[in-house]
């Protein structure tokens, strides 16, 4: 009967990343690209909502006229949200186009350097009489794997 404390088992591994799938890198590169941009505009909007309400945007607006020798400058809100927005998104498109080619250039690079070899440890769970614990057993699963100290892993 197996006890509830299991002992785990490392080994070194190595891998070989020889082939990267644009379109799948695409697909990333806009998703991640698109939430930085998401959160980069809603911070925008609530930092000007805060200038806005302490008066600190019209002190800018004095600050920049004095300097450019104007009589009066002001900073129109909008305007400058469509412009950052369109900005961020001119900027999202290019880092994913850059990104799906950059993954194409790690393909040919590879197929002529044989790939980037990584040095992976590896765990196992091992039952108190040295077996390992099988895949699809209930007690294994990265909840489960925690309890027991070790951290769930995710291959290659």
């Amino acid at each position: 009967m197996p006890t509830l404390r299991s002992m785990k088992e490392v080994r070194k591994v190595q891998r070989v990343v020889t082939r990267v799938d644009a379109r799948s890198m695409l697909k990333f590169s806009v998703f991640y690209a698109f939430s930085l941009w998401l959160i980069l505009v809603i911070a925008g909007v609530l930092l000007w909502l805060v200038a806005s309400v302490t008066g600190t945007t019209g002190k800018i607006e004095d600050f920049l006229a004095e300097i450019l020798a104007e009589r009066s400058f002001s900073i129109n809100g909008v305007d400058l949200l469509l412009g950052s927005a369109v900005l961020g998104l001119t900027l999202l498109v290019a880092a994913a186009v850059f990104s799906a080619v950059t993954s194409m250039l790690f393909n040919v690079i590879s197929g002529v350097t044989g790939g980037l070899r990584l040095t992976i440890l590896e765990t196992d769970l091992l039952e108190s009489d040295g077996r390992a614990m099988a895949p699809e057993s209930p007690r294994f699963s990265p909840a489960n794997a925690v309890l027991y100290g070790d951290e769930p892993t995710t291959g290659l």
